[in-house]
């Protein structure tokens, strides 16, 4: 599945228009069309699309994901030195989805119908229809420029190296508060609809009723017995979140100026940068495929009527 990933990847951005060597040459017209043949026959780019790809493929297997075209840097350092900030705000934004619409997702299917589960919804076709790029630009508009309460732009301000540790950390908090709300916004919607659905099935199962039916309370029904089955397809939804933990989110990280792999994945594109195009391709595809099999695993681990078996 990997490789099959990895063919269609590299073919069509190949196939895309454009060259990593025309933001080089197209824009200097002091760059001769010997030069610009040099910079392609030292890219590799004047080879069959074929040889390409088996020479990436062969670097591949040695971990070696090669040099970018923008800078000279080797990609793996690129990737490294990305990636922290992007994981620790998907760390968060996960966090706080799952705090914040589980609890949501199980009082709408308890109280289904009412004024709070009513509210709840419209909250949700709110969630699913406000563009994240648009809120974004509304949180910085009102809570950076008009109120000036929190920064809008990097991860750390001017003058972070002369602060002490404590305030290193609140300065890097201080910058997450607004790229974190933006990105559980709209997967916050999204699950606790999820969650809301899925609980609703299984409280009109009929071992439910019969719980009810022996005495049990209310609360020893819904989070003993119901909750345990309805927070299954939950699982799956969190395998598939795997990729998002280190692939990060192009518009939160582009428009908050975050230095994430979003962000490094933006530019590469429109850089032609292929080298940590499939890079990042290919660590997506295996975190996918990851996320897949780590799911499949707990659902069964979590689900005892669901056996693998030889």
């Amino acid at each position: 599945m990997l490789l099959g990933i990895s063919i269609i990847s590299f073919c069509v951005i190949h196939l895309a228009p454009g060259s990593p060597v025309d933001s080089v040459t197209t824009l200097n017209p002091k760059v001769s069309f010997e030069a610009r043949e040099k910079l392609i026959a030292q890219y590799g780019l004047d080879k069959p699309l074929a040889i390409q790809y088996l020479s990436w493929l062969r670097r591949l297997a040695t971990f070696d994901f090669g040099v970018s075209y923008s800078d000279g840097q080797r990609v793996i350092n690129k990737i490294v030195a990305r990636v922290p900030i992007t994981f620790l705000i998907n760390i968060l934004s996960l966090f706080f989805i799952l705090l914040i619409a589980i609890p949501i997702g199980i009082t709408s299917a308890v109280r289904e119908g009412s004024f709070y589960d009513r509210s709840m919804t419209i909250f949700v076709f709110i969630g699913f229809a406000m563009p994240g790029f648009w809120l974004a630009l509304m949180f910085m508009s009102f809570f950076g420029i008009t109120l000036g309460w929190l920064p809008v732009q990097g991860i750390i301000s001017l003058g972070f190296d002369r602060l002490s540790l404590l305030g290193k950390i609140l300065d890097i908090g201080k910058h997450l508060i607004l790229p974190v709300i933006v990105s559980s916004f709209g997967s916050l919607a999204a699950m606790s609809r999820y969650m809301r659905n899925n609980m609703l099935e299984v409280l009109h199962k009929d071992y439910i009723q019969t719980a009810r039916a022996k005495g049990l309370s209310e609360n020893s029904v819904i989070y003993k017995h119901a909750l345990k089955n309805a927070i299954l397809p939950i699982i799956t939804i969190l395998g598939l979140s795997v990729p998002g933990l280190i692939g990060g989110s192009v518009i939160v990280e582009s428009i908050f100026g975050i230095p994430g792999m979003g962000r490094l994945f933006y530019e590469s594109v429109m850089g032609r940068d292929y080298p940590v195009i499939m890079a990042v391709l290919v660590i997506g595809a295996l975190l996918t495929l990851l996320g897949n099999l780590l799911a499949d695993i707990s659902y069964s681990l979590a689900d005892p009527r669901i056996r693998y078996e030889r």
